[in-house]
């Protein structure tokens, strides 16, 4: 009877222990989860609260708003460096968009942008539009930031993507 229960204990605990580790993803499923809103929020010294919404369209990303005088929106968003997607990054690494500049240290490569006095259809607001991207660990990764009046400080930016590039990206899978 004593040897029945303990199989029956030792079974019961296995199949706990299974059921544990197939909820746990292994790997991240959306930039989301590797870089939370909160993150972003107090990286890039945010006062509203930020909403994060994973976005899949032509990589494995996600969509972080807000609302202050004016919407605020930030676009992470990331995809295998091979293919296609590479093709189209080196080239662009060597006719670097308008208001770009190189930002050594930082992945394999990588650039900034910045441009000010943007506009959004139908708020009468300036904003300013600041990128960062990095290729790293196997994946391009693009941050796009549409914020209020000067943006963010380029140092905060730079420091989100130091934060994002700590964290396994290149567990992050293409959509199907």
């Amino acid at each position: 009877m004593r040897m029945n229960l303990t199989l029956a204990v030792s079974r019961l605990a296995a199949i706990l222990v299974t059921c544990v580790v197939t909820a746990i993803p292994m790997h991240a499923q959306s930039l989301c989860d590797l870089v939370p809103a909160s993150v972003v929020q107090s990286t890039l010294g945010i006062t509203t609260p930020l909403t994060a919404m994973p976005n899949t369209e032509g990589g494995n990303g996600c969509d972080y708003k807000g609302k202050a005088a004016g919407p605020i929106w930030i676009k992470a968003d990331t995809s295998d460096y091979t293919g296609i997607y590479k093709t189209m990054q080196d080239q662009q690494f060597t006719q670097l968009p308008y208001g770009s500049t190189l930002v050594p240290g930082l992945g394999d490569k990588a650039y900034y942008s910045e441009n000010h006095d943007q506009n959004v259809a139908g708020y009468q607001l300036n904003y300013t539009k600041q990128a960062l991207v990095f290729v790293a660990k196997g994946k391009i990764v693009s941050f796009i930031f549409m914020l209020l009046n000067q943006g963010a400080p380029k140092a905060n930016v730079l420091a989100l993507g130091k934060y994002a590039l700590a964290k396994p990206i290149e567990t992050l899978k293409m959509p199907q």
